[in-house]
């Protein structure tokens, strides 16, 4: 292949290569990725979306996922075990879903099975493959930022109190929306040694969340939401769950991917919006619709999605046109049983 072929080029040879793949070929696209391989896609969505439709691909021989790395298992977790998943860079990984590794998941778990209290793990998709699989081990689920309420609701209908990790600010917001105050939630520290002696304080906990977060998202501060309503008269800020609790308290709107997508999308003519999440996502509803003035909270881009490149997209297609071997998405046979329950889970209560 050629290094550096013209952005043209890469698109006219993105169309041939679906062509000759024909019916074989299903490709799964997050919305923060390039315009480029959105246009190229069969299925473009959230996580929640994208779990839907990588569940439900079942002639495909080949599945192309264009995200950040953990997404791309969770198709691998979801599809048949003979459909072949192909991610175009694999080290585009999330850097929310590295703060969480199974020993110290564990660790918590322990003490927190000391409490007393009857706990259900829930794991954000933004998560390794390990740590979906302990959820499914142990009675939990997977959520997403669309279900991340249904979820905790879920949960505490249960009478038990929701482990909810890695993403704080995902987790404080959706509490805060139920009616939960800080004072009933336990911020659990995974790298300080959290003494036993506070199991009792724990048990008294309506939640507990783990310390992560989301670089896009935190960038966003409650000085960038002041600005922008001083600047633009009427305007309505609409940000993502994984913004600090301080700029949802001072948005319009609040919500998923898609949620934002849809808010904007069927708001009247005329309408004023600041979209406060991934910039790639923000600039490409502008483009959708320009009978509205719509601009971004800030620019701010995801490095990690940005690693999924049109030309390594290619890579993938034309390796599968001329039958090249290259590396494939892979999750063990026990994680991708267990992992896969807990989405399954997920799934039903959504």
């Amino acid at each position: 292949m050629e290094t550096n072929p013209s952005r043209e080029e890469i698109i006219n040879r993105i169309a041939a290569a679906k062509q000759k793949l024909g019916g074989d070929l299903v490709i799964l696209a997050h919305y923060y990725q390039n315009t480029d391989i959105v246009s190229s896609a069969d299925f473009v969505g959230d996580s929640l979306q994208l779990a839907r439709s990588a569940s439900q691909q079942h002639n495909a021989k080949y599945i192309v996922f264009c995200a950040v790395s953990f997404m791309a298992q969770m198709a691998r977790i979801l599809c048949r075990p003979e459909q072949k998943v192909f991610h175009p860079n694999l080290e585009a990984k999330c850097p929310l879903a590295e703060m969480a590794v199974i020993g110290d998941v564990e660790r918590a778990w322990s003490l927190l099975q000391k409490t007393g209290k009857k706990i259900v793990p829930v794991v954000y998709v933004n998560s390794r493959a390990d740590l979906k699989a302990f959820c499914g081990r142990n009675g939990g689920f997977v959520c997403t930022s669309a279900n991340a309420q249904k979820a905790m609701k879920y949960v505490l209908s249960l009478n038990a109190v929701p482990f909810f990790f890695p993403d704080e600010n995902l987790g404080r917001n959706t509490a805060h929306a139920m009616g939960i105050s800080d004072d009933e939630v336990l911020l659990w520290e995974p790298y300080e040694n959290t003494p036993t002696g506070q199991a009792a304080d724990i048990a008294r906990k309506k939640v507990v969340l783990w310390r992560g977060f989301c670089y896009v998202h935190v960038a966003f501060k409650p000085s960038d939401v002041e600005d922008v309503k001083r600047t633009h008269g009427g305007i309505n800020v609409i940000v993502h769950p994984e913004c600090v609790p301080e700029v949802v308290r001072l948005a319009d709107h609040v919500g998923s991917t898609s949620f934002i997508k849809n808010t904007v999308e069927n708001a009247p003519a005329g309408s004023k919006w600041a979209i406060g999440t991934e910039i790639n996502f923000v600039e490409r509803i502008i483009t959708d619709n320009p009978g509205k003035l719509i601009v971004p909270l800030k620019e701010w881009r995801c490095r990690e999605m940005a690693k999924v490149t049109p030309l390594k997209f290619l890579n993938v297609l034309e390796n599968l046109v001329e039958g090249r071997e290259q590396p494939e998405v892979a999750v063990d046979e026990e994680s991708a049983k267990y992992a896969g329950i807990a989405l399954e889970r997920m799934l039903t209560i959504s």
